[in-house]
């Protein structure tokens, strides 16, 4: 089916057969006599492929034995309709276009389609040979058709093995209220307690599941965090059990040609300037009441209308899509996000001003005057680190070509507008709307975001970001603008994330299921994991460290002393150690533990830094030394062929660059290949398929003696602070240690395992 796609290589779609494979082996045997009710959780990347994997899982459940497939597919009509449209291309073949399929539609009858949600039905269906298929909403009123359907095709459900794949998992599934009792003595009169009972959507699943003897249900989600800390052990006297992955939590890989946190906020991004920061007066201009005068065409600029940032922005788009036409893109979807604001009012007021501020562009040329003078100085500022296509002239005609043709959609529940990426294919779009852009719906052909909405939790934030996900002919076009805030948030989830998943791999390496083994979760600065009431079993533990990377994405840039301080402390350290060069900088290896401890404790953080507590990490590293870890530390101080060589130690020390991504955050410090310096063979023996380098698998690598610090001295014109000679960051790359099933936050796991 995925080999006819030609979106599709080859070894993705390996990937996705392996994988998929994998899943199944987690589920109970459909073909087994007795009862059972599985519970499984499966973590993607945000837009990575989780949808084609479930459907792989979905095909490979039908063949084994599972006769009705259901799927949860989000809380909106546009992303269920675009599942459905999906799975009847890709699974089932009721829809055109895949011939590979469309074979195999009389072996499935479906109970959904993409204009109609379930509707209660003859259970007789249910007699009928082959395998069922219903995409429902998560929503209250659908889900309590569903349940009360399945309870009146009880007799039809007693031998028959139901799959139910939750996608975006986190979202309206999880409880955030409470549990009725076990205890009979309590009476069915409390039954309908509102303060006792599940959360609506909650018990409405875990109802549904009641209904059958034979039930598998699986969690699909890029953020996990709410789920991993549901109650193993919790359960409700009428609706059962909880839907805590009490069987298995499966980390898919991460895919080839994924653009994710490294691709737009490490070393490559930084060059391209991938993050623009919105400064807080074109926020507030945004959100507050618009001014209304006259505007006059003067080369089509409405300064009055939008601001600057946001011109800039719509310029870019139009930029970005005339590359893509000369790159062969021409007649495929290309898409801008602008989310703002969650509040349908001001989504309108700011789709109507970029309508204005097309036309006026649209108007001016009409008039003929040039457009150069707009596109020119924008394309200047975008082109470092893009490959043009063609010369600078024909840029900018393909980019006058896409203002022509652009339309600007405003997605929410009051216009009632759709992308329609198969019925109109080949628009170029701008997508201003809000919660409907937040979560699962995809944005094709995404090159230009223009984001500033705030959020208190990691997982949503996480979800917000449709950036990431497969950008392949066109990583090198994505720009985001956004607020320093954000921004700076991003630079520490980035590892918060990376933290849980490693966690997740060590949980299957240890071949232990979710309620025997606690999931590590490490804390951010100003984000909560996830909302408070989907936290409940959240446990605060001793720190641990094992197999990660922590770094100073924050640094103290606006405190002179700090900086000069540090730097004078790098100066004495490196020469104690005297490291010797090597490929890409210097190397002192056989460092005691407590030489290093004695550089980190006297080493001056970013107060609101929270992955890279010096004090804690040179605790936690005498700790695992007494236990006759991290005894042998390697020490690399990156030094690049650069313009800027310092005396630091009594070696002359090349200067790196980063550039902040906030006031005070660089983003990602590590250089991946860094990790992998101190290691036989050296970081090239830990290269990816497509030529990146696997830090995490240089991590696992590394001995649990074995302990690397990484020294980046850093240029501070670049970074805009003129009061040192260097910035001084640090990294370490840590392995794994025998304490790694303890960290910040953890779930819970059964009391009596």
């Amino acid at each position: 089916m995925l080999y006819a796609d030609q979106k599709w290589e080859s070894q993705q779609v390996d990937s996705v057969a392996a994988e998929s494979l994998r899943v199944l082996r987690h589920i109970p045997d459909p073909q087994q006599n007795a009862p059972f009710q599985g519970r499984g959780l499966v973590v993607g990347y945000v837009q990575s492929g989780k949808t084609a994997n479930y459907t792989a899982v979905a095909a490979r459940a039908a063949d084994a034995g599972y006769r009705l497939v259901i799927v949860l597919s989000g809380i909106h009509d546009s992303l269920r309709s675009q599942t459905q449209n999906r799975l009847e291309r890709e699974l089932t073949g009721h829809q055109a276009g895949n011939s590979l399929v469309a074979e195999y539609s009389s072996e499935w009858s479906l109970l959904t389609t993409p204009t109609e949600d379930f509707r209660a039905q003859d259970e007789g269906i249910l007699q009928l040979p082959g395998s069922f298929l219903a995409v429902v909403k998560k929503n209250v009123a659908i889900l309590q058709k569903l349940d009360r359907w399945l309870e009146s095709a009880s007799n039809y459900l007693d031998e028959m093995a139901v799959l139910i794949i939750d996608d975006e998992a986190d979202q309206a599934s999880i409880n955030t209220k409470g549990n009725r009792p076990l205890d009979p003595a309590i009476g069915d009169g409390d039954d309908d307690d509102e303060n006792l009972a599940p959360s609506r959507t909650n018990a409405l699943i875990r109802s549904i599941l009641t209904r059958m003897k034979k039930a598998a249900y699986i969690a699909y989600t890029a953020t996990p965090f709410a789920n991993i800390l549901v109650n193993p052990e919790a359960t409700d006297r009428r609706v059962g059990i909880d839907l805590f992955p009490k069987d298995f939590v499966i980390q898919l890989p991460r895919p080839k040609g994924y653009t994710g946190t490294e691709e737009l906020f490490g070393a490559t991004a930084r060059e391209r300037e991938v993050l623009r920061i919105v400064p807080g007066e074109d926020v507030t201009a945004l959100r507050g009441s618009r001014r209304r005068r006259k505007a006059e065409i003067v080369l089509g600029i409405a300064s009055d209308t939008i601001p600057d940032s946001l011109t800039n922005a719509l310029i870019s788009f139009c930029l970005a899509g005339g590359i893509r036409i000369l790159r062969g893109f021409a007649g495929k979807p290309h898409t801008m996000l602008v989310h703002v604001s969650q509040k349908t009012d001001d989504q309108r007021r700011i789709a109507e001003a970029i309508r204005e501020q097309f036309d006026l562009w649209r108007e001016a040329e009409r008039q003929g005057q040039r457009l150069d003078m707009i596109f020119g100085p924008a394309w200047e500022n975008m082109k470092a680190g893009i490959e043009a296509p063609a010369g600078d002239s024909v840029i900018l005609e393909a980019a006058c070509i896409v203002l022509r043709e652009l339309m600007v959609l405003e997605l929410n529940s009051v216009t009632g507008e759709n992308l329609e990426y198969e019925e109109k294919p080949g628009r170029h779009i701008v997508a201003v709307g809000g919660n409907r852009l937040s979560r699962g719906l995809t944005l094709e052909g995404l090159t230009i975001s223009y984001f500033l909405r705030t959020a208190s939790m990691c997982d949503t934030l996480l979800q917000m970001a449709r950036w990431y996900g497969f950008r392949r002919g066109y990583e090198d076009l994505i720009r985001i603008w956004t607020t320093d805030g954000i921004a700076r948030w991003f630079s520490e989830l980035a590892l918060v994330e990376q933290s849980l998943r490693d966690s997740i791999i060590a949980l299957s390496r240890a071949g232990r299921r979710p309620d025997q083994m606690a999931i590590r979760l490490r804390a951010h600065s100003d984000l909560l994991l996830t909302a408070r009431n989907k936290s409940g079993t959240a446990q605060t533990q001793q720190d641990s460290w094992s197999g990660e990377h922590p770094q100073t994405v924050l640094l103290p840039l606006s405190e002179p002393s700090k900086l000069q301080a540090n730097l004078a402390l790098t100066d004495r350290f490196i020469a104690g150690v005297s490291p010797v060069p090597c490929k890409g900088g210097l190397m002192a290896r056989d460092i005691t533990p407590e030489t290093i401890t004695d550089f980190l404790r006297g080493y001056q953080i970013h107060e609101d830094i929270v992955v890279f507590r010096n004090n804690l990490l040179a605790d936690w590293i005498m700790e695992r030394a007494i236990a006759g870890e991290l005894i042998d530390w390697s020490v690399f101080v990156a030094s690049p062929d650069s313009r800027r060589i310092i005396p630091l130690g009594g070696k002359e020390v090349g200067l790196v660059r980063r550039t902040r991504v906030s006031s005070e955050s660089i983003g990602i410090l590590t250089d991946p290949a860094h990790e992998g310096v101190d290691l036989p063979n050296g970081p090239d023996a830990y290269k990816r398929d497509g030529g990146s380098y696997d830090a995490g698998a240089m991590r696992a690598a590394r001995p649990s003696t074995q302990g690397l610090l990484i020294i980046y001295p850093l240029d501070p014109d670049h970074l805009g602070v003129p009061e040192t000679e260097a910035v001084i960051a640090l990294a370490l790359s840590l392995p794994q240690t025998s304490d790694a099933g303890t960290a910040w936050i953890v779930n819970n796991m059964v009391s009596n395992d």
